[in-house]
C-alpha cells in the first residue's frame, strides 16, 4: 500500500525577501510513500517506475517510521539463499548481523526499512540541512512537521539557493539589513551582479560595518561579496579612560 502526500507549506514571507531559507522553502511537498506492510516487490516497482532510490515509510497516522532504499533492497541479492523460515527459526543473531539478516528475510517495507531516520524540520535553516547531508553522507532528507512527513529535500533542492536572481538577492540583503540588523539602508547602496553583492556607502560605527559584512555574506545564495563601506568613527578604538570619569580607571 502506498500513496502520494502533498501537505501545504506554512505561510511565510516571500522567498525573495528572506535572507535565510529553510527546508520548507526548497522541499518537494508531493512525496511518494509506502506503509510498513507494503510488499518489497511493490516497493521495488515504485522505485523503478518513479526513478527514485528511496521511499519514506509512514504509519497510518502519517508519522514517519523509516526509509527503505535501494541499498536496503540489495540485501536480497547479497544474502544467503535459504528456504523461507529457516533463518527465522535458527540461532539468535546480534548487532549488524541481525539487522542484515532481517533485511535478507524481509518481505515488507517495515522489515526492510532503515530506522531511525535522519530528518529535518520544516523550519531547519537550509545551511543546516546542507551540513547534515554532508556530515551524514545522505542524498536526501525527509522533512517533518510535528513528527509527520511533509516533504523531501534532495541535494538538488539545496542547490536551488544558488538560483536566486540578482533582484531576489538584493531584496534579501536589504531585508536582513532592515529587520535583522536595523541598519539605515538609505545610506547604503546595494548592487548584485551574477550573485556577487557589492556594498557602498557609510554606516555609523566600525563594528556595525563588520557586522553588516558578516551577515550579508551569509545570505543564502550569495556567491561572493565586495564591501566598500566606510564608517564615521572607530568604536573599537575606545578605551576605558574614554568611558569612565577621571580617577575611575
Amino acid at each position: 500500500m502506498s500513496g502520494v502526500s502533498a501537505v501545504p507549506k506554512l505561510p511565510s514571507a516571500p522567498r525573495e525577501a528572506r535572507a535565510r531559507l529553510t527546508a520548507a522553502d526548497v522541499m518537494t511537498s508531493r512525496v511518494i510513500t509506502v506503509r510498513p506492510d507494503t510488499l518489497v516487490k511493490d516497493v521495488a516497482a515504485l522505485m523503478a517506475a518513479h526513478h527514485i532510490s528511496g521511499l519514506p515509510v509512514v504509519a497510518g497516522d502519517g508519522a514517519l517510521v523509516g526509509v527503505v532504499t535501494e541499498a536496503d533492497l540489495l540485501y536480497k541479492e547479497t544474502g544467503p539463499r535459504q528456504p523461507p523460515g529457516r533463518l527465522r527459526s535458527g540461532l539468535p543473531r546480534f548487532g549488524r548481523t541481525a539487522r542484515a539478516m532481517t533485511k535478507v528475510e524481509g518481505l515488507t517495507a517495515g522489515e526492510m526499512m532503515t530506522a531511525p531516520v535522519i530528518s529535518a524540520e520544516e523550519t531547519t535553516p537550509l545551511r543546516e540541512v546542507a551540513a547534515l547531508m554532508v556530515r551524514r553522507r545522505v542524498n536526501r532528507l525527509p522533512v517533518l512537521r510535528a513528527g509527520r512527513l511533509v516533504g523531501i529535500v534532495s541535494r538538488a533542492d539545496v542547490v536551488q539557493a544558488f538560483t536566486r536572481t540578482d533582484a531576489e538577492l538584493a531584496a534579501a540583503v536589504r531585508a536582513t539589513l532592515l529587520h535583522d540588523l536595523w541598519v539605515d539602508v538609505t545610506r547604503i547602496r546595494i548592487d548584485v551582479r551574477d550573485g556577487v553583492v557589492h556594498l557602498d556607502g557609510e554606516v555609523e560605527r566600525r563594528s556595525e560595518r563588520d557586522l553588516v559584512t558578516r551577515w550579508v555574506g551569509a545570505v543564502d545564495g550569495v556567491m561572493g561579496m565586495e564591501s566598500h563601506l566606510e564608517y564615521e568613527y572607530d568604536d573599537r578604538a575606545v578605551h576605558l579612560r574614554d568611558r569612565w570619569p577621571a580617577g575611575r580607571v
